[in-house]
């Protein structure tokens, strides 16, 4: 299997209840038409058994840029409701 290299579009940090968020969206090199993000930490509901973690690929930056934010946002709504915090990517 090939190694996939990425291009960092664009980097995002943002505090929820004291914890620290990074995020990012990244382009593979070879195909500028496609668009993922990453999360440092992802979130937990408490009838969850495992955290949601986003996997999506997106053929433009404006969807992905909206899919983290809003994936951001049902991490703060999250915690708000008594989530937890889970263990995301390392970056």
């Amino acid at each position: 299997m090939a190694a996939i290299i990425y291009t960092i579009v664009k980097e995002f940090f943002v505090n929820i209840h004291g914890h620290p968020v990074k995020a990012r969206i990244m382009s593979p090199i070879n195909d500028q038409q496609s668009f993922t993000f990453q999360v440092s930490l992802h979130f937990k509901s408490k009838s969850d058994s495992d955290p949601n973690e986003p996997a999506s690929t997106f053929t433009s930056y404006a969807n992905t840029e909206r899919h983290l934010l809003g994936y951001l946002e049902a991490f703060q709504n999250t915690l708000d409701l008594g989530g937890v915090i889970a263990e995301g990517a390392k970056f």
